[in-house]
């Protein structure tokens, strides 16, 4: 019985190796040249480009959290990850039962709800920073006051 199992790991295994090897070092190429000056200017050029791919994938990673964070079925991978996301609010209204809704300058849009530790209404201007708390709840926090609202992402 266990062989069938070995078997079929030791295939997965050999056949992810090859994508594993794709992913080569963009400096082995330079490392290996023997002449100084083409080593240098190899080493340069990589490290330039090195740097674009990383300002991209940071960027693209900013826009995924902006995207996701607060969705509790889309930001799985975000929430093993200490993020906060901090944007100035631009709108305050209230919703039904009269618990604020925050628009932010992100184009988030938080809404109160129960548990909150502060009674006072959130202004437009005012920094907001909200983070997941341990319990998997949000915490909308404003910068230079106290006390948070714990809200749930609408839109």
């Amino acid at each position: 019985m266990f062989r069938p199992i070995a078997v079929a790991a030791a295939s997965i295994a050999l056949l992810a190796a090859p994508a594993l090897a794709q992913e080569e070092d963009p400096y082995a190429r330079c490392a290996g040249m023997s002449d100084d000056a083409q080593r240098l200017a190899c080493f340069d050029a990589t490290y330039q480009t090195q740097r674009v791919v990383i300002a991209e994938r940071a960027e693209e990673r900013a826009a995924e959290i902006a995207e996701n964070f607060g969705h509790r079925d889309r930001d799985e991978g975000i929430e093993r990850e200490d993020v906060t996301v901090t944007s100035a609010v631009v709108e305050v209204f209230s919703d039904g039962g009269r618990r604020p809704v925050v628009q932010l300058a992100n184009g988030q849009i938080w809404r109160e709800i129960s548990g909150s530790s502060t009674r006072m209404r959130p202004r437009s201007g005012w920094i907001a920073v909200i983070t997941r708390h341990w319990s998997g709840a949000y915490e909308m926090r404003f910068e230079g006051r106290s006390g948070y609202l714990r809200v749930a992402r609408i839109g």
